[in-house]
Order: structure tokens, then sequence, then C-alpha cells
């Protein structure tokens, strides 16, 4: 048998006492909660997205502050932004279960100042789902945005952003990537070894197209499907490490001389990373290249260094080794540039003239970047 002295009565009590007046006092304390919304500061000269499953996480290189997260759907090739309207584009896929069901493909616009979506534009249901900067491009001075299809069969999907309706989609077969040029055309890569010019009308409807002559042998060396930018077009690469400049000319289709990553005494180096392996500064002229030792057939190995190449002199400047392979990287085009890597499953910044290293920034793996 339990007995209750009344010491332990007393004790009883207080604590209940004690209980009892405890949670007024206390809940007296706390503040109401104050719902507010912050809005997007002006972008600096620095700033990048970095595209990853859970969206596009904005970011100052400069300082290496997180600016906003722009909520994407996690199979979305790329995300771009164009300034004059102050918005951000998307291409986007959704299936009703999930991971199954009815499936449907958006163009998504998000406003600059919430990172809201704003609208959507319904394309046809065979968007590459892959994470690839160059399935999707802005032509016709940000009116036009052009998406990759695939079904399997290469098409490309032109949508008018500006009016948000879908326009036009362009039969491309044995044709990929996206390499807007002049005002409203776009150069794609084709496993013939030729390049397509596709030119559009202001309507976005296809007006032309245009083949080049056999250029690279798509079996000894083929050429990768992740491209940069050059002053006058694009650059492409080759698996050996051979760089080709092409660009256009009204319709015609202009292909450089190729010229090799590699000098002339070193073997066994090759380009290669899981996504974007070169990168380029235009008005500087500088080539960024993840490059490894390996043999045929490992262009997705992960570059342990990073070659900077003057595109002028076709000669190696600088290397840089990684203690971390990475898989992917992009160049900013500012005066003072910045170099962004992704290796290690962290995002890494650079001085992008000395390579001096300068942070790193803990977010979700990132698959590529976009200069913003």
């Amino acid at each position: 048998m339990r007995f209750i002295t009344p010491l332990s009565r007393s004790v009883c009590l207080s604590c209940t006492l004690g209980f009892a007046f405890f949670v007024p006092f206390a809940s007296a304390q706390i503040a109401p909660e104050e719902i507010s919304q912050e809005t997007m500061p002006e972008p600096g000269t620095n700033w990048f997205i970095a595209k990853t499953d859970n969206g596009g996480y904005i970011f100052d290189a400069a300082t290496g502050e997180m600016q906003g997260l722009v909520s994407l759907s996690g199979d979305t090739p790329a995300v771009t932004s164009y300034a004059p309207r102050r918005e951000f584009y998307a291409a986007e896929s959704y299936v009703s279960r999930g991971v199954h069901g009815e499936r449907t493909d958006i163009v998504a616009v998000y406003d600059y100042e919430n990172l809201s979506p704003i609208a959507e534009i319904i394309i046809p249901n065979h968007m590459a789902r892959l994470p690839v900067r160059a399935h999707m491009g802005l032509l016709n001075n940000g009116r036009h945005l052009a998406v990759l299809n695939m079904n399997p069969g290469h098409s490309v999907s032109v949508v008018d952003v500006q009016d948000r309706v879908f326009v036009y989609e362009a039969s491309t077969p044995g044709c990929a990537v996206l390499m807007p040029v002049a005002s409203n055309d776009f150069l794609q890569v084709c496993g013939d070894g030729t390049l397509q010019l596709i030119q559009l009308d202001l309507s976005g409807f296809e007006e032309n197209r245009a083949r080049s002559e056999v250029f690279f042998n798509v079996i000894d060396d083929p050429i990768f499907d992740r491209v940069t930018r050059s002053t006058d077009g694009w650059y492409l690469i080759s698996h050996a490490g051979n760089i080709f400049e092409v660009s256009t000319d009204n319709d015609e289709i202009n292909i450089g001389d190729s010229w090799s990553v590699s000098p002339d005494d070193e073997e066994g180096w090759r380009p290669g990373g899981s996504n974007e392996v070169i990168t380029a500064h235009q008005d500087l002229g500088l080539i960024y290249v993840l490059m490894h030792e390996g043999g045929v057939d490992t262009h997705h190995d992960n570059g342990t260094e990073i070659w900077v190449l003057d595109a002028n002199t076709r000669r190696r400047i600088h290397r840089l080794e990684l203690d971390t392979p990475a898989g992917s990287l992009t160049v900013t085009q500012e005066d003072e540039p910045k170099l962004i890597v992704s290796a290690g499953g962290g995002t890494h910044i650079y001085d992008a003239l000395t390579l001096v290293h300068e942070r790193s920034l803990q977010l979700p793996s990132a698959s590529h970047y976009e200069d913003f």
C-alpha cells in the first residue's frame, strides 16, 4: 500500500500550481508571428543560377550569398533569365501521379521580383527530360524559346514567351543541341557528322534550313553535346579534345579549322565530365575545359584538371589541378569573371583569371550553371 504524506501532497500541489501559472506566463512572452515576403534585389555583376534537382538556386559568386530559388520540376533541362522583361523561363515536365500517370510538358514563366510562376504554356509531351543547358535557348531577342524534344526522334518546339503561346514544332531527325545564332536561327549537331541550320521567321515558323558538309567522324571522334558560346558563334569540342568554332552568315554555315587542346608532347589527356565540360569567356577569348587522363570512351569521367586555353593563340596558358574531380563548369562574362565548378557534391568558385579558389558553397549537387 502506498501512502501520500502531507509533504508529498504539498510538493504535488506546488508542482500543479507552478504548472498552472507557468503556461500563461510563457505564452505571454511569445510574440505573434508576422508573415512577410521578400522580393529580389537588383542583380549583381557575378550572379549565376545553379540548376539542381530541386530547382534553380540564384547565387552571387562575388559574395557567396544565395539570392533566391526558382522551384522547378525535377524534369527540367535548364532555366534561363531575360532581363528586359524581368522573367525566367524553364521547360518542365510533370506526370499526374508523381512518377506515373498522364504527362504534361510546359514552358513555365516566373517573375523576377518574387520568383513566382506567372504563366505556363503547354507544349508537345516529348520534351527531352535531361539536364542539358543546350536543350533550350532564347531566340528573336527574347521573344521565342526553343526546346529540344526526344520521342525518340528529335524535334524542336518553338514557343512565343512574349505572347505566351506555342507556335510550331520543327522535325529535326538525327540532330540535337540548340545553338541560337543570328536573330532568330539556331544550329544543331547531327549524327551524320554535319551541322544543321534552321531559320525562323518573325512569327517563329520555319523559313529555311541548311546543312553543312561532314566535318567530324562520328565513330572515331564524336562531338560532345555540350557546347559554349564564342564571340561570333559557338565552340564545339570532340571526345579527343579537338575544338571547332562554328558560326553562320545568313544561310551559310561556317566551320573553322579544328585545333587540339593538348600540346604535341602530351598524350593520354581527354575532356570529360558528367555535364558541361567546356565553357568560354567570349570577350577575353578564354576557354576552360575539364580534362582527365583516360582512353577512348572515358568522356563521362569527371575532370581532374581544368585547362585554360587562349582561343586567339590556340595554346594552353594555365592548368589547375583539382582536389576533387569535377563534372561541370561555367564562367561568368564580366570583366572580373568567376569560374563556377561542380565537384564533390558542392559548388566551388574561383577567380577565372588567376584560378585562385575563393569559396565553396554547400547546396544540392548542381548539374550545370547558367550565367545570370
